[in-house]
């Protein structure tokens, strides 16, 4: 046989093959089926209220940060 031959036939059984394996799969996988509409259930979301104990940043940051200065007696303990 001639080269040029061998491949051409080489070619034509792969392709062969590839349209038998896609032609199988298209048989071995399942059918679609319609599917049933999930339904959503809705969900609660919280809400943010304002209470007259919320602290704003600013304050929380001036109030509650004191600086303390080092004394001699300090350093000795």
């Amino acid at each position: 046989m001639n080269r040029n031959v061998s491949i051409v036939v080489v070619i034509l059984v792969l392709v062969v093959i590839a349209g038998y394996l896609v032609w199988l799969r298209s048989k071995v996988s399942p059918a679609i089926s319609p599917q049933a509409e999930e339904q959503v259930i809705p969900t609660v979301q919280p809400t943010e209220v304002a209470s007259p104990s919320a602290i704003t940043v600013e304050e929380e940051a001036t109030d509650s940060v004191q600086q303390k200065t080092a004394t001699p007696g300090a350093a000795e303990k």
